[in-house]
């Protein structure tokens, strides 16, 4: 299957160093209420995120369900990305998350949602849980289009993708 996130091939990089990738954090503002926004994220994944970052493409549907994280294609073929491990609704969820990666080196996305002013939520999404060294900096460059992907949930409340900052 080709890489999902970025051009970057699943062999480890050319580093050796035994450092941990750092985190990659964006943050974005919305206008809804805390339980819609986390509805959206979690509930209306489907019509938001885009079928280019999937790996059945167009025609696969995208689902937050029974603790999997996945898409289903079409003909009923399944891809599990990843599996919740926590959630806190609508304050929180966290994923363990391998997708287009082995199973068995799983990292960690974490989404909150924190009501401001206005009817408003303020969303911070946070990637990391990479392994050391080399597969840790392959994965850090894999998931490198996390701004694209989260423009498009901006987009779902009308936000323009300028509305995702990148903290770190």
């Amino acid at each position: 299957m080709d890489p999902l996130f970025s051009h970057a091939s699943h062999s480890p990089a050319s580093s050796d160093s035994a450092e941990t990738p750092p985190s990659r954090v964006y943050r974005m503002r919305v206008p809804a209420p805390q339980d819609i926004a986390y509805s959206a994220f979690v509930g209306d994944i489907h019509l938001w995120w885009g079928f280019n970052y999937t790996g059945f493409g167009e025609g696969t549907h995208v689902y937050v369900e029974d603790g999997v994280i996945g898409e289903e294609s079409e003909s009923g073929e399944t891809q599990i990305w990843g599996h919740v491990v926590a959630e806190d609704a609508p304050s929180s969820i966290e994923f363990s998350w391998t997708l287009a990666w082995r199973e068995d080196a799983p990292t960690r996305v974490r989404v909150e949602f924190a009501p401001v002013e206005d009817q408003a939520t303020e969303v911070t999404f946070t990637h990391n849980g990479w392994a050391s060294g080399s597969e840790g900096q392959a994965q850090y460059q894999k998931y490198s289009e996390w701004p694209i992907i989260l423009a498009r949930y901006a987009a779902f409340f009308g936000r323009s993708a300028d509305a995702v900052e990148t903290l770190a």
